[in-house]
């Protein structure tokens, strides 16, 4: 039974017979038996109407929103649906977002302005590295000429833009050159743009290794600039592997360089009041009016030397801030040591001789020399690679040509080890030889390969 035929029969109650009760007030109830029937079944048919309707409307605008995603499947490329968005997990995982490593760089970039260890830091890097200048060698005579105009042209002026170039790659682990052909001689000038001024990196989306472009947001076109492959070259360190930006010498430290300033700072402030003072005057017996008028005789303190004389009515004391600061020069340089770490140097490379003579800090500075050696190669194939794309964009060597850089040793120490231990090499082979041990080509090969010459293959 339904809610209707009860409600049915609550209006039209019927005697024990069955029949209808009759007269005015069974003619009453039947109107409204009639009325409440008549409303309950429109609203059942409105309900039952609009939930069909509703049913019907998401079918039809699910089919059409199907079909719009199948035509725009149809025109869109891969590359287009994902611009700008970034995958939840595998390629990319390990890159921090582009605003921290923005942030990065710019706040090296203040600590070498600012900061004194970490401007040693990065000149200590360019100093190793590039020592008394690099230069380019090619087999080709004419590669060679052209190089050396290339490498001094006053638009270029590569000997001093090479220290330019190292130490922008020490702070922000970057480096985007552009070039420039000049039409009527064919020369080719570069150019930098600085890291934190490229927000975007392009790539192919099988080769994450091969970049295609590169997006400068801070220029003065609406929407930035997209440099091409062919027209700028990027090139970084310390990069790991499924990262696109690379890694200054300076961010490790930069946590430490901060910490190291800030308690710095806090000490010179201390040694400051430990040595402030204050004249306290006792007036004995004296009223309000004579204590305010002997405040304004000494509005003006007297100055150090100052022979002062009272009588009994009155005192001076000098009072000074008793600020207990104990010695902290052990925490000092356990912080130093961090920043000295993280830079890949040892502490009396920055002017910090404590507890080292001159064989321990010999022994100190293989690793850093190993490191600096390490950056040289990395910078020599970086100039190299400057100089074959600058080449063959001018257009006079279509097939390319090869470059080298060469740098000078980072110390002599070692030529004068190598040519004592040398000497005793060629006595020692020349006695192999005449025991018939070795002939003129082993030893000859034995020698070289000891010395560091590259060999053939074959000939070892």
């Amino acid at each position: 039974m339904t809610w209707l035929d009860t409600l049915n029969r609550w209006l039209n109650p019927t005697n024990p017979s069955g029949d209808a009760q009759a007269g005015p007030a069974g003619h009453v109830q039947s109107e409204a038996s009639d009325h409440v029937q008549s409303e309950a079944s429109d609203h059942v048919q409105s309900e039952a109407s609009d939930h069909v309707q509703s049913e019907a409307s998401d079918h039809v605008q699910s089919e059409a929103s199907d079909a719009v995603i199948r035509a725009r499947e149809s025109t869109t490329s891969l590359a287009e649906e994902d611009r700008l968005w970034r995958p939840v997990s595998a390629a990319g995982i390990l890159e921090p977002p582009w605003v921290e490593q923005q942030q990065l760089m710019l706040d090296a970039t203040e600590a070498y302005r600012a900061n004194p260890l970490a401007f040693r830091i990065v000149e200590l890097t360019a100093d190793h590295v590039l020592g008394r200048g690099v230069k380019l060698k090619s087999a080709d005579r004419g590669a060679q000429a052209w190089l050396d105009q290339w490498w001094t042209h006053p638009e270029n002026h590569m000997p001093t833009r090479a220290y330019d170039l190292c130490r922008e790659l020490s702070i922000t682990g970057e480096l985007f050159v552009t070039y420039h052909r000049n039409p009527l001689d064919g020369m080719v000038y570069v150019r930098q743009i600085p890291p934190p001024n490229v927000d975007e990196i392009e790539t192919d989306p099988e080769d994450m290794e091969r970049e295609l472009r590169f997006h400068e947001g801070a220029t003065d076109l609406p929407g930035g600039r997209w440099w091409s492959a062919e027209d700028c070259s990027h090139y970084a360190i310390n990069r790991l592997a499924g990262c696109k930006r690379g890694q200054g010498d300076l961010t490790p430290a930069l946590p430490w360089l901060r910490r190291y300033k800030d308690w710095l700072t806090d000490r010179v402030r201390i040694n400051r009041f430990k040595g402030a003072f204050l004249w306290w005057v006792k007036l004995n017996g004296a009223d309000r009016a004579t204590v305010e008028a002997k405040r304004l005789e000494l509005s003006r303190p007297p100055e150090s030397g100052s022979v002062i004389v009272t009588n009994e009515a009155e005192e001076w004391k000098a009072v000074q801030p008793q600020i207990d600061a104990q010695a902290v020069e052990a925490d000092g340089r356990a912080v130093r040591m961090m920043v000295a770490a993280g830079a890949g140097i040892p502490l009396h490379f920055l002017a910090e001789p404590e507890n080292t003579n001159r064989a321990t800090a010999a022994e100190m500075q293989g690793p850093t020399l190993r490191h600096f050696e390490n950056r040289q190669n990395v910078f020599g194939g970086i100039l190299a690679d400057l100089a074959e794309h600058a080449a063959r964009l001018s257009g006079r060597f279509p097939a390319g040509v090869q470059v080298s850089a060469i740098f000078e040793d980072l110390t002599t120490a070692d030529n004068a080890r190598i040519a004592t231990a040398a000497s005793a090499m060629v006595t020692a082979l020349s006695v192999a030889r005449d025991r018939n041990w070795v002939n003129d080509a082993q030893a000859k090969a034995v020698l070289q390969t000891y010395i560091g010459v590259k060999q053939e293959a074959d000939t070892l």
